[in-house]
């Protein structure tokens, strides 16, 4: 009866404390593994999240620019020989200057706005001036238009990181940058090539892109 209750005594009641450890390091290895999982599907996330969003602000502030530099020195329903007065303004000579190495401005005329205009457009509609300047403001792109009357933040994140200007010389496209066109120059502006970077301030290890575009100023002759 003895040797009986003996055998229950010596029957393991619970965990030593070695293989206590080696459940608590076997569970710390796993736990450590689901979180290493979970944040690297966490940075990833983010950082298609953040791409997408550099790659739809630098598009959008693209095409904006594209499409203001394309109007550019359009004055009415007549050749681009022509030369027209409209304020200080001479189309289409004055199409397009850069007051920095970061900002230009362009003109032209419009069917809407205020100020008046000598041409009309091909409908016999009424012109009137417009202008804008597209220049850096802090960490973003704005634009400062004859309607805004000042700098309006046109992409978040978005800085112009260089600007060159294709001057026609002698049949060819000359690559000048701001600060060495002469004043002679601009009214033989023919191409914008632009540099714009967009960062992602959300993401500290997400590196800035940037976006390059040529693009053509059709009032030219």
């Amino acid at each position: 009866m003895s040797s009986l209750k003996k055998l229950r005594f010596n029957k393991q009641r619970g965990l030593s404390l070695i293989e206590l450890m080696v459940a608590i390091l076997i569970s710390a290895i796993l736990l450590l593994g689901v979180v290493e999982l979970f944040l690297n599907t966490f940075r990833t996330d983010r950082t298609h999240t953040e791409l997408s969003r550099v790659q739809e602000s630098g598009r959008i502030a693209m095409e904006l620019i594209s499409r203001e530099v394309r109007r550019a020195g359009y004055q009415g329903c007549i050749s681009s020989s022509i030369r027209t007065t409209a304020g200080a303004i001479q189309y289409p000579d004055d199409a397009i200057s850069g007051p920095t190495t970061t900002s230009f401005t362009v003109n032209y005329a419009r069917e809407t706005g205020a100020g008046s205009f000598p041409n009309r457009n091909c409908d016999n509609q009424v012109l009137h001036p417009f202008q804008a300047t597209f220049s850096n403001c802090g960490a973003n792109l704005c634009i400062n238009t004859t309607d805004t009357g000042g700098n309006q933040t046109l992409t978040n994140d978005t800085q112009i990181a260089s600007i060159e200007y294709g001057v026609l010389k002698n049949n060819r496209i000359n690559w000048v940058s701001s600060d060495a066109m002469a004043t002679s120059d601009w009214p033989n502006v023919h191409k914008l090539r632009i540099a714009l970077v967009v960062s992602a301030p959300n993401d500290d290890g997400f590196l800035p892109r940037r976006f390059t575009s040529v693009i053509e100023l059709r009032n030219r002759l």
